[in-house]
């Protein structure tokens, strides 16, 4: 039987410029957390409707914010970092 393969786009992008929606994500996903508390990835999917982001967004946003030290991760949820300064609002 012949084998089949799928091909899917990836989210790779070659562009000199900032990724501006990227800080709007970061910055949405920081005052939800600093708002509600310690939140789960699929609540704060629920939450901001990340499904209009596009995919991986969420993922990405979230692992971006992390590494600007605005966001920890507790078990399986995430919580706003204190003293970050950036978003605060």
């Amino acid at each position: 039987m012949p084998r089949r393969s799928v091909w899917a786009p990836s989210m790779v992008s070659t562009s000199p410029w900032e990724d501006t929606d990227l800080d709007r994500e970061i910055e949405a996903i920081v005052k939800l957390l600093k708002e509600q508390g310690a939140l789960r990835p699929p609540q704060i999917r629920d939450q901001l409707e990340t499904k209009f982001w596009g995919p991986g967004r969420l993922r990405a946003a979230l692992a971006e914010a992390r590494r600007r030290g605005l966001v920890r991760r507790t078990g399986r949820a995430y919580e706003a970092a204190e003293g970050n300064s950036r978003f605060n609002r």
